[in-house]
């Protein structure tokens, strides 16, 4: 009888044992359901709901939370409340009416700290502005499972920050910066840090810098509208990222991937990325690529690929893309081995492909893409050509070792190279690629990147209104042309009328003036009496020898050197009102090539 009890016994406890391991594993496998399925019991015949508001009963989101328990709802309603406002309960927030939680510049607004928070529904606004503070918005803080969700964030440095807390849902956010900035000194509107397998979905990123991760595994960024920052969606060590049916839109730089691997890129719609690089994708030593079905249009340059892929069994497939009017479809450094593009369409790109530094690419594969300056047949009607695609100008090779050429890529003397090269053999430049089997109809446009008609009623209502106003424009032309002065009609000699009477042009104001500028540097002359005015659309330039004072000359157009004379920008002196003038100049760099990071693991 002892040695069944005993028997019995071990069974038990091993038993339970078993259920604890099974309870275990269950949670590694799916926090995410594990934590809402166990605050949801624990809250039956339990949870709370309690209402915040001017009125009360409770007056202030602090006070709620200290009698609030796990798993209650805290319904904050319509007004301002200050912040900043930290929360350590795993508790929902709701906001009725869109309640503002202000920071007052100080700090991060909300700081989420305890597993499972559902926060939703509010106005976050005024966070700190110190950078190395990280203030932001919304800060997840080592906690798991938290769920942000429909919220609208302004005059925050930084917008949402997940840092250490896996498993969050960013979800349906509208996220600024501080519109004083410019884009540099703007935080990001979105950063992740040591956070795994977080969804970012249905967001609207706008005027803010980065939406930026690090060292994050299983990201999702999913159906997100990011514009007007500088990158879009920038990786750094990021394995497993999925980003698919996101539109970027006049960022710097649209997708930018490095030192990552298993990434997929799935019908992303990215146009008019026009920074200093203006890659609408990026991709530094990254791994095990897949990028398929987006559309990149109206780019710098819609590929960029530095060592990828980065080790000599990875991949980088490209297949079912359309790349149109870019300025460069690809740029590829010369190194770049073991890329596959596959059923692309390479359409209307002012140069197709470039090799930085020139040369030819021969361990990837070019197949079955379409190609808009193809001039091959189809004799069998199976969609593909008959010869090969070759993307062989002369000129094309010249700007790839000489960037600053692409300046004159639509010159006469462009063409006359080109002809020269095709005409004789001796000039004829090597191939940067070859599409042995390229197609010949393009693909067609998807219904994510198709951009809305307006209504053929308003377009004829439209076309109506302007030709009205023609008509009305042209005939008061004739009537005016064949209208005789009344001092000419009123005297019977041919006299003319007087100078004062005729009409004279008005000229525009001079957007850049210089009048008698002299330089000299002891007894030598840098400049030496010039004088020039620029027009409201014209241009100068400044050509000559080194030391001719082409930087001096700039120098002092920017107030930072003494002259005599005088230059005036925008009717400002340089000398009497020197900012305002600096204010009214920009500047672009002689050469702009993408910086590389050097951050490392």
């Amino acid at each position: 009888m002892r040695t069944r009890l005993i028997a019995l016994l071990v069974i038990g406890l091993l038993t339970t044992q078993i259920a604890a391991t099974v309870e275990t594993f269950r949670w590694n496998a799916s926090d995410r359901w594990n934590v809402s399925d166990r605050q949801s019991k624990a809250g039956q015949g339990e949870t709370t709901r309690r209402v915040v508001s001017t009125d009360g009963p409770y007056t202030t989101i602090e006070s709620a939370l200290v009698d609030a328990r796990n798993g209650d709802v805290i319904e904050v309603r319509g007004g301002t409340y200050p912040g900043p406002l930290i929360v350590e309960k795993s508790v929902t927030l709701e906001g009725v009416s869109w309640p503002v939680i202000d920071g007052d510049e100080q700090g991060t607004v909300v700081t989420l700290a305890a597993p499972g928070i559902v926060f939703r529904g509010f106005e976050v606004r005024g966070s700190g502005v110190e950078p190395d503070r990280d203030h932001a918005g919304i800060t997840l803080l080592n906690a798991k499972n938290i769920l942000v969700e429909n919220n609208r964030l302004s005059d925050v440095l930084f917008g949402i920050f997940v840092s250490q807390a896996d498993d969050a849902i960013v979800r349906g956010n509208d996220i600024t910066s501080k519109a004083q900035y410019d884009d540099g000194r703007k935080g990001d509107g979105l950063r992740l840090w040591y956070s795994r397998r977080v969804t970012v979905e249905g967001n609207h990123l706008h005027e803010a810098r980065d939406a930026i991760a690090w060292y994050s595994e299983g990201l999702i960024f999913r159906d997100n509208t990011i514009e007007g920052g500088r990158f879009g969606i920038h990786l750094m060590y990021c394995n497993g990222a999925q980003i698919e049916r996101n539109h970027l839109l006049d960022n710097s730089v649209g997708i930018y991937a490095m030192y990552s691997s298993h990434v997929a890129l799935r019908q992303n719609d990215i146009r008019r990325q026009r920074g200093p690089s203006g890659y609408a994708l990026g991709f530094k030593d990254v791994d095990f690529l897949d990028v398929t079905g987006n559309v990149l249009s109206d780019n710098r340059a819609a590929i960029y690929l530095d060592g990828t892929p980065f080790s000599p069994q990875g991949y980088a497939r490209f297949t079912d893309n359309i790349l149109a009017f870019n300025d460069v479809g690809i740029i590829m450094l010369t190194a770049v081995r073991g890329n596959v593009f596959q059923n692309n369409s390479f359409w209307e790109n002012g140069e197709q492909m470039a090799v930085q530094g020139g040369g030819f690419t021969g361990d990837n594969v070019w197949q079955g893409n379409y190609w808009s300056d193809y001039t091959g047949f189809d004799a069998d009607g199976d969609g593909q050509g008959d010869v090969p695609y070759r993307s062989e100008r002369f000129f094309e090779n010249l700007t790839d070792r000489e960037p600053r050429l692409r300046a004159l890529i639509y010159s006469p003397v462009a063409q006359t190279i080109e002809f020269a090269a095709s005409s004789f053999p001796i000039v004829k430049p090597q191939p940067k690629l070859v599409d042995a089997s390229p197609r010949v109809q393009p693909l067609p446009l998807p219904a994510f990147a198709a951009t809305p008609r307006p209504p053929i009623t308003g377009m004829v209502l439209i076309g109506l209104i302007l030709l009205i106003l023609g008509a009305t424009v042209f005939a008061q032309g004739v009537l005016m042309t064949h209208r005789v002065p009344s001092a000419a009609r009123n005297t019977g000699n041919s006299k003319q009328l007087s100078a004062n009477s005729a009409p004279s042009a008005v000229n525009p104001p001079a957007i850049l003036r210089a009048q008698n500028v002299v330089k000299r540097y002891g007894a030598a002359a840098a400049l030496n009496g010039i004088s020039f005015d620029v027009e409201p659309g014209q241009a100068v330039a400044l050509w000559g020898a080194n030391g001719a004072g082409k930087t001096t000359l700039l120098k002092a157009t920017l107030g930072l050197i003494h002259f005599d004379g005088d230059i005036s920008v925008q009717g400002h002196d340089i000398k009497r009102d020197g900012k305002a003038a600096r204010r009214a100049i920009g500047y672009v760099p002689q050469e702009a090539v993408f910086y590389d990071m050097t951050v490392q693991a």
